[in-house]
């Protein structure tokens, strides 16, 4: 069974610059709908984009930009 590649958000700077607690839309992409992270295996990013991700989401979590649950 072939699995369908995904391309990595990443492979851009512009897109890079964009994981931070402010672009609180951007990182709802890596959140599923009751809001918890989504892990590595579904979004495929690498060890550090995805720490990077999550730190994001934890500090807009706090800042309550993103809700902790639904």
């Amino acid at each position: 069974m072939f699995w369908k590649k995904q391309k990595n958000v990443f492979k851009d700077k512009k897109n890079l610059e964009m994981i931070n607690w402010k672009s609180a839309s951007f990182l709802r992409h890596f959140t599923t709908r009751f809001w918890n992270i989504k892990p590595r295996k579904f979004t495929k990013l690498s060890v550090t984009h995805q720490k990077k991700v999550r730190v994001a989401i934890i500090r807009a979590r706090e800042l309550w930009l993103l809700p902790y649950i639904k």
